[in-house]
């Protein structure tokens, strides 16, 4: 279970509310990019800290996910265009059916 599941089910279960706050706040400055102050993270319990670290881990994960994602757009986007040059500059080629059709005749 990833991390943003179990703190979703800590909410619903009515954990700690101190020790959630931390979490919320965390999620939300990651998710808006926003500041976080590092030392909340000291005075939680170690179970929540976990979530905590698995939640960072995720993040990071997933940015670089999107980050791997826009360099593959951005490539494809400069490929694209070469690849249609070629195309362009090849010879066409008629296909083998209408030369048959040439040699019955």
């Amino acid at each position: 279970m990833n991390a943003a599941k179990k703190i979703r089910r800590f909410i619903e279960e009515g954990h700690d509310p101190q020790q959630m706050q931390v979490l919320k706040e965390l999620a939300t400055a990651l998710e808006m990019g926003r500041s976080f102050d590092l030392s909340l993270l000291y005075d939680i319990d170690m179970r929540y800290f976990d979530v905590a670290i698995d939640l960072l881990k995720d993040w990071r994960f997933d940015h670089h996910i999107a980050s791997r994602s826009k360099l593959l757009e951005q490539l494809l986007t400069e490929i694209a265009p070469d690849r249609q040059a070629k195309a362009q500059e090849a010879p066409t080629v008629k296909p083998a059916a209408s030369k048959a059709a040439k040699l019955k005749k």
